[in-house]
């Protein structure tokens, strides 16, 4: 192979590289942009009403418009609300649609918020009856999801730096690896507890055995929080830093029932 011949294949092979680098780049920033900006390329309607933009695959029924009051009426009660931040919520009412792209909408949980971006997924929702699913049909109020979520934007968004350094802390994590503090704070906002209180403290004290655990654990975290707030008069800043142990705050809470 002649020098020149050798020179021009390797301008060749640079060449190739380099689009496919650009390429591989170009797939990233879309692949970037549609999990941050999903409403980009689905979504069949759009409600903009006070702080909120709520996105669904289908015409969104008047009904929303005091759900998202009650949403707002809910968080306002918060120790971290701010009224100057904005919420983006994606609905869909039929769970088998939007699933090309991971990360979005949750398969498990009834939602999530996405962290950093602060995009709040639902698994999937009837807005004109105000109701919210889980993969295995369970529901709560569509307006108590949407405020147990909410709440946890809120707080990323005022104390971002402890609510994430929370996950290293023993204390701060349940046995089932939830942030118990952040979880009972959002279900103590949002209400609408999916087991009664007399259900829950039977499971608690073994009396009954828990029917669905992932809703007990929760049962757990919001009578944690419910305690230290009404009963110990605790705000929820003290409660994110202070040292306290699930198990030591549920005996406590207990005994003050």
């Amino acid at each position: 192979m002649s020098t020149l011949e050798g020179i021009l294949r390797k301008r060749k092979l640079g060449f190739y590289l380099k689009w496919a680098f650009l390429a591989l780049a170009g797939l990233i920033f879309i692949f970037t942009l549609l999990i941050c900006y999903p409403q980009v390329y689905y979504f069949a309607d759009k409600v903009s009403y006070k702080n909120f933009q709520v996105y669904y695959d289908k015409k969104i029924p008047k009904e929303i418009y005091s759900i998202l009051d009650t949403v707002h009426q809910l968080i306002q009660k918060s120790d971290c609300y701010d009224p100057r931040l904005k919420f983006k919520i994606f609905l869909r009412s039929d769970a088998n649609k939007y699933t090309i792209f991971p990360g979005q909408f949750p398969d498990k949980s009834i939602g999530w918020t996405i962290g950093g971006i602060k995009n709040v997924f639902l698994h999937k929702s009837d807005c004109a009856t105000n109701t919210a699913y889980n993969h295995l049909g369970h529901t709560r109020t569509l307006s108590s999801v949407l405020a147990h979520e909410l709440i946890h934007v809120l707080i990323e968004n005022k104390w971002f730096l402890k609510s994430k350094m929370a996950y290293f802390d023993k204390n701060s994590l349940s046995s089932f690896g939830a942030l118990w503090k952040e979880e009972g704070y959002a279900e103590y906002i949002a209400g609408d507890l999916p087991i009664t209180l007399e259900e829950g403290l039977k499971i608690l004290n073994g009396e009954i055995p828990p029917k669905y655990v992932p809703h007990f654990e929760y049962f757990k975290y919001w009578l944690a929080v419910h305690y230290l707030v009404e009963e110990k008069h605790m705000s929820f800043e003290a409660i994110l830093h202070d040292n306290l142990n699930l198990e030591d705050v549920l005996r406590e809470a207990k005994l003050a029932q």
